[in-house]
């Protein structure tokens, strides 16, 4: 990767005229702003308005089109780390990926979009291996909270008793907040491409799609879909539903750190409920949302 002083910026954010890309720059502008960031999106106008909103009239702007190649290339090779909230990723991702892998940009995303990661994960590993840029999906709610706080989880495991948990539970309990638009659409594509391409609604439903493909896969089966009494935690569950992506990726950390905590790992992850009642009929939606 080029040294620092060859590039323009340490971080632009791709998507900041969106609503997450909005919070993103948000958070520079107030935590990092001694940092050389820009703001990058399709619209000059809209990048101007957040511009306004963050009182920073010296912020820099970039307009780049997601579909434009050179644009993409232009936009990695200005910057050390692109940080994109420009889903659906399946749609506007792939060529700022391939871009950022080519120029040794590091990137990362929120996506949760099992089946895109799945297919470019080969067509982007060399490039970036040669250039040495690094590639971070899901640094979002999927699927930060359970990667990393299965990595707390066995990091104490290994200091308390010397050694990791064979099989760790993910349990979510009631949160607040809402969903984004740009996630309803990441989730009505995937849902798309997993009616009309069989490749892609394999990697949905596979456990271990997000594996590297010389490995064999683990003994976890599909995840939890009905209702059920957990022992552990005294209580009902359901299908939690950022299971299907912050499943996937628990396994992939797991065997890209040389299956640090074991080839037999299990991880799972379910939705705490107050009743059968309510475990039920988080199951009956969930089933007839994939069936829709």
């Amino acid at each position: 990767m080029d040294s620092e002083t060859q590039r323009e910026f340490d971080i632009v954010v791709y998507g900041a005229t969106g609503f997450t890309g909005a919070l993103v720059a948000e958070y520079l502008h107030e935590a990092h702003g001694d940092t050389k960031w820009a703001i990058a999106g399709r619209s000059q106008n809209k990048l101007d308005e957040v511009k306004r909103r963050l009182a920073a009239p010296d912020l820099p702007t970039l307009v780049a089109d997601s579909d434009s190649r050179e644009d993409m290339t232009r936009l990695a090779a200005q910057s050390r780390v692109i940080i994109s909230t420009v889903g659906p990723y399946a749609r506007h991702g792939t060529t700022l990926l391939e871009a950022c892998a080519a120029e040794g940009t590091h990137y990362c995303d929120l996506t949760g979009e099992p089946q895109w990661m799945a297919s470019v994960f080969e067509r982007v590993s060399d490039a970036a291996e040669e250039s040495g840029a690094r590639l971070i999906h899901c640094c979002g709610f999927d699927s930060i909270p359970s990667d990393l706080g299965v990595f707390v989880a066995q990091k104490t495991m290994m200091e308390k008793h010397g050694l990791y948990a064979s099989s760790v539970s993910g349990r979510m309990g009631q949160s607040k907040g809402a969903v984004s638009g740009g996630t309803v659409a990441s989730m009505l594509v995937a849902m798309e491409q997993g009616i009309s391409d069989p490749v892609a609604r394999k990697a949905l439903n596979d456990p271990y799609s997000l594996y590297p493909a010389e490995l064999e896969p683990g003994q976890d089966g599909p995840d939890q879909r009905g209702a059920q009494w957990d022992d552990s935690f005294q209580s009902w569950t359901g299908p939690f539903v950022m299971a299907a992506i912050n499943s996937k990726v628990v396994r992939r950390s797991n065997a890209l750190a040389s299956l640090i905590y074991g080839a037999d790992f299990s991880y799972n992850e379910a939705m705490l409920l107050p009743s059968r009642r309510a475990a039920l009929l988080l199951a009956g939606g969930s089933m007839l949302g994939m069936a829709a």
